[in-house]
């Protein structure tokens, strides 16, 4: 059975903002083995062992990175799972899976076994017969994008590993992102021939009146090659975030990046970009995205999209063997 959480038991589990470059699972597995909560623990090849409890730890390694974890506890204790939980996965668990644990909807789950979304990561938990609590932690891996034009793709779009953006024009942690880990990322993708990113538009229009009208002149400006630098420029200024119909901004920074004014003012007039904001929006929708930033690396989410650290952190994960 698969369980997710309430937004507040989401919460309490799991307060998952900061980088994956800091998160055990999905990070180095050198540093997970120096935690101080495994201190009690023996190494025997993945396997490790605390000999006063009982309990074991089976890693499974991903190169040099830890790609999931697996923990058994023959007391069943949710104080020790949670705080092994924050050993491996860099986040605070403890008190939040404690609490998880003793709801009685999920006691009464536990013998069969569930599993978890939180966000970043899944966890399975289940009840063992001789009362041992079983835990196995993995980064969430996202699946079913949809493809883009390649217009809207920076590097090869064979690329194996795909930097997906998920962004709203208007928003101002969008711009944020762009403005301090974007370009950064973008600088690196030259030497990084396996590695492609693509744009992905996801107005959320009841918080940003302007973000639609936005995304459909970027779409109008991609139909003439100018996208990559429409986008940049939009997000240069925000003059017109506020405004009641920023159409002559859109159109002035359209032709100041090489867009021909009468076909951008044709597209513009038949809503020639409705189309692709509509297929970004249903999208994002159906992968249940909520907001914006958001940002994958083939589906494994960018945790904090402000640092680009972050996101090649996670293009050096994929990539391990």
């Amino acid at each position: 059975m698969r369980l997710r959480l309430s937004p507040a038991a989401a919460l309490s589990l799991a307060l998952l903002t900061v980088s994956s470059a800091s998160a055990q699972v999905g990070g180095n597995l050198a540093a997970t083995l120096v935690q101080p909560a495994l201190s009690s623990f023996k190494a025997s090849g993945n396997l490790l062992t605390d000999a006063s409890s009982g309990a074991t730890i089976t890693l499974t390694p991903k190169g040099s990175y830890l790609a999931s974890a697996d923990l058994r506890l023959p007391g069943g204790d949710p104080v020790q799972a949670g705080k092994l939980l924050n050993a491996l996965t860099g986040q605070d668990f403890a008190q939040g899976l404690s609490d998880f644990l003793k709801r009685p909807d999920v006691q009464a789950k536990l013998p069969q076994g569930l599993s978890v979304a939180a966000e970043t990561f899944d966890l399975k938990v289940q009840q063992q017969p001789d009362q041992s609590l079983t835990l196995a932690v993995s980064l969430h891996q996202l699946a079913g994008f949809g493809a883009v034009p390649s217009t809207r793709i920076l590097g090869d779009p064979a690329a194996p590993i795909v930097v997906r953006m998920y962004s709203d024009l208007q928003c101002p942690y969008c711009q944020k992102a762009e403005l301090e880990a974007v370009p950064t990322v973008i600088r690196n993708l030259k030497p990084q021939k396996d590695v492609r990113f693509e744009f992905h538009p996801f107005p959320l229009e009841q918080l940003h009146p302007n973000a639609r009208p936005a995304a459909e002149a970027a779409a109008c400006a991609e139909k003439q090659g100018k996208f990559w630098a429409f986008k940049d420029a939009l997000f240069r200024r925000a003059d017109w975030q506020g405004m009641a119909n920023p159409s002559v901004i859109f159109q002035s920074l359209a032709v100041s990046v090489g867009a021909k004014l009468q076909p951008y003012r044709d597209c513009m007039a038949d809503r020639g970009g409705k189309q692709s904001v509509d297929e970004g929006l249903a999208e994002a929708v159906r992968l249940g995205l909520n907001a914006t930033p958001t940002v994958y690396v083939n589906g494994y989410r960018v945790s904090n999209p402000y640092d680009a650290a972050s996101y090649q952190a996670l293009i050096e994960f994929v990539r391990a063997k």
